[in-house]
């Protein structure tokens, strides 16, 4: 497409050419041209596609208008076309990727959240491909800051996948943008997510990898990352979780490691700043006065954000469960962790 328009100008005098002026003014094989010069668009099939966008609002932006994103541009081949719900800015060039595990640990959400708020109020604009797990977690957390998030689809601008993320994107598209590069109708095939990666990674100055097995998609997005010349960064987990695989594997080929998103935002956009002594990686208030007794800063200190039933904390801290309950009630109304169903409990990271 891209040669066909460089060469004729329009689409529309590249589709009126013979197979054999194509051939000459670009280069295509012979085969290819005859294809393109005998091909008649399903004017019935075009017009009922024009409905649905203008029906949602969408906007079509092609790589050869002003307000087509200015890192895609970047990429090898970019798409010749992209359908666009929401509004895409020039401040979405400061953006990051987080992309994971459709099923992730409640650690690792933890840590999706945290390094997602931290981005937006770097003014970093969330980038992810709206799938369950990760991606979801990371527009989420972009929305509840108040901040940008685009999401990209692996389907037709008008089809919810996953069906239960059809209200986030209602959302979304008020704080950010869907973008597909497919036309309307197109289903989730599981071919179209390769491609909908490569527009994840090529939207962003940076992929943060925060949870994956060995033949997670994720990995997927990090290789485009790569062949794109984009940084990479992984957060590290549990070694005995396969999920963590991903992550550890980048890291020892020399991915960023990620702590917080202060790691993402020196590395990209700010330069170094003077070492100052930070609160521990499991620090629940960053330093801020937490205003609980000495017995609950033991409780507080035995969790992590991985929930822990309740029984097994009394066993290992050698105290009564009528004690303990009030001690986590205690913590838990301060903000400072959470219960999940089964009397479990996890320590929150802000």
């Amino acid at each position: 497409m891209a040669r066909l328009y460089e060469a004729f100008g329009s689409p529309r005098r590249a589709m009126q050419a013979g197979a054999g002026e194509i051939t000459r003014r670009t280069g295509l094989r012979e085969k290819l041209a005859e294809t393109i010069a005998a091909f008649h668009p399903p004017e019935d099939e075009i017009k009922k596609d024009i409905e649905i966008l203008e029906g949602l609002g969408v906007r079509v932006i092609t790589r050869w208008d002003p307000e087509y994103p200015s890192n895609l541009k970047e990429i090898y081949d970019p798409p010749a076309l992209l359908f666009v719900r929401g509004q895409v800015i020039p401040e979405d060039s400061r953006a990051v990727a987080l992309v994971g595990s459709r099923n992730p640990t409640r650690y690792v959400l933890e840590m999706t959240e945290q390094i997602t708020r931290g981005l937006v109020r770097g003014h970093v604009t969330a980038i992810s491909g709206l799938a369950r797990g990760i991606d979801t977690a990371c527009h989420r957390a972009a929305l509840n800051e108040r901040g940008r998030t685009v999401g990209v689809l692996g389907c037709g601008i008008n089809v919810h996948y996953p069906r239960e993320n059809g209200a986030l994107i209602e959302e979304m598209i008020g704080s950010g943008a869907v973008i597909s590069e497919f036309r309307p109708g197109v289903p989730p095939l599981a071919t179209n997510f390769y491609r909908r990666n490569r527009l994840v990674s090529g939207l962003v100055k940076g992929v943060v990898v925060v949870q994956a097995t060995r033949n997670s998609g994720s990995l997927i997005t990090a290789s485009h990352a790569l062949d794109q010349n984009r940084d990479v960064f992984a957060v590290p987990g549990n070694v005995m979780d396969s999920r963590s695989w991903g992550p550890h594997s980048l890291l020892k080929q020399g991915a960023g490691l990620v702590e917080s998103a202060e790691d993402i935002l020196t590395s990209l956009f700010e330069r170094p700043k003077p070492v100052k002594p930070q609160p521990g990686f499991f620090d629940t208030t960053d330093g801020r006065d937490r205003d609980v007794s000495d017995e609950a800063e033991q409780v507080l200190e035995s969790l992590d954000p991985d929930p822990a039933p309740i029984d097994l904390l009394c066993e290992s801290l050698k105290i009564e469960v009528g004690r303990l309950s009030g001690i986590l009630l205690e913590l838990e109304l301060k903000g400072l962790i959470r219960q999940h169903p089964g009397k479990m409990f996890s320590r929150i990271l802000h």
